[in-house]
């Protein structure tokens, strides 16, 4: 196993001058100016010299894009192919999943004040990796927080003013601040509208109530966050600060873009900058990679990757974690190397691409799993996403069909009270039969507040249900909930007979009842099963090969 070391830790875009990774191919200039623009996804960054994309690893070197991640890898775990989830391609397969850094940035210029574990503050830019900071936690009491990750870019800031606090917060306009109606924008507050904020630090003394601290139970954490939590927890507490809310007195922007920094920090992903409660990641279940403000991981050449699986004994690689288009040039140098090697390749995407992208994806990738949240609703997408609309995701599922060589399964991750509309779970249902067609799996996922969204409950199972139903009153063959261990709709029943076909537990095939042409036994209805049942199905297909820090 492989354990990555400090030295092994690059932030590229501090030293001016020179770059680190590859030039990248998906990009061209933008006329009339001096910026380039990267073509890797649906937004499209125009960058000019010296700066990066919205994703933090494509960026403008002497004129040219560069991929930064080129060549780094961050992690590597071995996983069951239905943990992707990919239920109809070659099932039971042992599936080597691995990422690069790199997603949405969240920043604050520098001197903005970050409230630490001591009391005291500390300036962004001077905020490190292993700092112990005061977070929020979902019932909004305070908790112990740890810095994982920090870097900085250049971006546009807004200043926001808040009655009985004196200086003012500067942020990005996109950072999620929580108002009394929920996580919003910085740039979608306006005066009058109440954010949580703190002008009081409390001390605490022998005798006295202690403040809320760290639970490290109460969720699984990757191994290289293990041992920052156990310093953590013996962190001593004296003080913490008094949690009220306060009402926004003006907001406007700063006008032009800015050197800001930004930081990564777990447990809750939340912080409290110049009095403010701020989160740094909103919805993402993988932001202890994905957020992470640097260049980082285990320095590989494609083929070396492709030597890492097959000795693993996989079957195929996933690229996951984050998305995976953002280093398209780097997943299709290694899956085109994996293909020849017999392996097969998996993306796990957003599907927020261009036609760039999918023109690549028939030289190596096998299967796609294309992630919606809320179904894809338009006001769902804007305020939790940020972004417009689902149309380029839409447009992506149509090119990548029009290759005629990629399987392609679709999840749509319900969340409670937002994004649960079952009008708008028949309409994606009805687009995948008309488009994709009836025996395309979709897959509805329960949504996980510990990781996300902290002020939403977990998707109640009979929400699941109803989607599943309105799924199937659409057509659609092959309907399944997700992340609901044990549930019936985790099996794949025969459109024939409706028998079990193939009987699962989690992630784990514990029933076939198929024949060799993947018939049902029953009733002899074929199923849309690409592949055999693989002989990995019963070993241990669960366990971490790279750690990240």
């Amino acid at each position: 196993m492989t354990m990555i070391t400090e030295k092994e830790v690059l932030d590229v875009r501090e030293p001016p001058g020179r770059a680190m990774g590859k030039v990248a191919e998906l990009w061209k200039p933008v006329e009339g100016t001096n910026k380039i623009m990267c073509t890797a996804c649906a937004r499209y960054c125009k960058i000019g010299e010296g700066q990066v994309g919205l994703c933090g690893i494509r960026g403008v070197h002497e004129g040219k894009l560069w991929l930064y991640v080129y060549g780094r890898v961050i992690t590597g775990h071995v996983d069951p192919i239905e943990k992707k989830p990919v239920s109809h391609y070659r099932p039971g397969s042992k599936i080597f999943s691995i990422a690069t850094t790199g997603c949405n940035w969240l920043c604050h210029p520098a001197g903005t004040a970050i409230l630490m574990a001591d009391g005291d503050t500390r300036a962004v830019e001077e905020v490190r990796p292993g700092d112990a900071l005061w977070s929020v936690n979902k019932r909004l009491d305070p908790i112990l927080g740890m810095v994982t990750g920090a870097g900085s870019r250049k971006a546009e800031t807004f200043r926001v003013a808040v009655e009985g606090i004196s200086n003012p917060l500067l942020a990005t306009g996109d950072h999620p601040v929580l108002s009394n109606s929920g996580w919003c924008k910085v740039k979608e507050l306006r005066a009058g509208v109440k954010v949580l904020a703190s002008a009081e630090i409390a001390e605490f003394t022998t005798g006295q109530d202690k403040p809320p601290v760290l639970d490290t139970h109460s969720r699984r954490f990757h191994s290289g966050a293990t041992a920052g939590y156990k310093r953590l927890i013996h962190t001593r507490v004296d003080v913490a600060p008094q949690l009220t809310w306060k009402e926004v007195k003006a907001i406007r922007s700063e006008g032009s873009d800015e050197q800001v920094y930004s930081f990564e920090c777990i447990q809750s992903h939340t912080y409290i900058a110049n009095g403010i409660t701020l989160h740094n990641c909103r919805y993402c279940q993988n932001a202890d990679i994905s957020q992470r403000r640097k260049v980082e991981g285990i320095e590989v050449e494609p083929q070396d990757v492709v030597r890492m699986t097959l000795e693993q004994g996989c079957q195929g690689l996933a690229y996951t974690y984050n998305q995976p288009t953002i280093f398209i040039e780097f997943a299709r140098d290694i899956g085109m190397r994996a293909r020849k090697a017999g392996l097969i390749n998996i993306f796990v995407s957003n599907g927020y691409d261009t036609p760039e992208t999918v023109a690549e994806m028939p030289k190596f990738l096998d299967c796609v799993t294309v992630d919606f949240k809320g179904s894809g609703e338009t006001n769902f997408v804007r305020k939790y996403i940020n972004i417009p609309n689902a149309e380029p995701i839409f447009q992506t599922l149509l090119d990548t069909r029009d290759t005629k060589k990629i399987h392609i399964e679709i999840t749509d991750l319900i969340v409670p009270q937002v994004g649960d509309d079952l009008g708008a779970a028949r309409k994606l249902s009805k687009w995948v039969y008309d488009n994709l067609g009836p025996d395309t799996p979709i897959h509805f996922l329960r949504f996980h507040p510990d990781y996300k969204m902290m002020e939403f409950p977990w998707t109640p199972v009979e929400t699941l249900e109803k989607h599943c139903t309105v799924a199937k009153e659409e057509g659609l063959k092959y309907v399944y909930i997700g992340n609901v261990s044990g549930h019936r709709l985790e099996n794949t029943y025969c459109p024939g007979c409706n028998a079990i076909a193939i009987k699962r537990y989690g992630f784990d095939i514990t029933g076939w009842y198929l024949d060799k042409d993947n018939k049902c036994k029953k009733c002899g209805y074929k199923l849309a099963i690409f592949g055999r049942l693989e002989q990995t199905a019963k070993e241990n297909r669960f366990y971490s090969v790279l750690y990240h820090r």
